[in-house]
């Protein structure tokens, strides 16, 4: 009876350890490979059939996403692994796209819920801030996604009103700070 109960939790650990590593080594190799630099997200902007997405996550880092089924993969996909506090650019030539991407940000934005433990804002761009050889056909978005307690909503007044009754207050009700 040891001997099973030992087999069985051998193989458990086992399984546990090679589906961990295997995990690990998927998530980095698909981070690595969607990172594309602005010349190339230039190229393939160019073309009028790709309904990939390309965000902007730094000067001249752009982060690949394929095209989105659904408003559920656009949040899955899209929202989830974001950095935060940081103006964001989706650019994209499938209009379809980026019209479920739009509609995601702006139906966050509008109801105040936090998805991911974060608010979402973002509007239309028609500013050059995206790639350096825009075409007409491409469409553009900034978004935001900003973190549960972030200091960009704190108004810099933190006021505690405290109520005592008591002798510190001689006897009466007293408002303290």
């Amino acid at each position: 009876m040891k001997r099973i109960l030992y087999l069985t939790l051998t193989i458990m650990l086992c399984l546990t350890f090679f589906t961990a590593v295997t995990w690990a080594e998927e998530k980095a190799s698909a981070a690595s490979d969607k990172i594309l630099s602005q010349q190339q997200v230039d190229e393939l902007l160019q073309a009028d059939d790709n309904p990939a997405a390309y965000v902007k996550i730094d000067e001249d880092a752009y982060k690949v996403y394929p095209d989105f089924k659904d408003k559920k993969a656009v949040r899955k996909e899209l929202l989830k692994n974001l950095p935060t506090n940081k103006v964001l650019y989706l650019l994209t030539a499938s209009e379809q796209t980026f019209t479920l991407a739009f509609d995601v940000v702006k139906d966050l934005e509008k109801s105040g819920r936090l998805y991911d433990n974060s608010r979402y804002m973002g509007g239309k761009d028609d500013s050059d801030a995206g790639a350096e050889n825009i075409k007409a056909n491409i469409h553009k978005f900034w978004f935001m996604k900003i973190p549960r307690g972030s200091t960009v909503y704190d108004d810099g007044v933190n006021v505690g009103i405290g109520i005592g009754i008591g002798r510190r207050h001689r006897g009466g009700i007293g408002i303290g700070w």
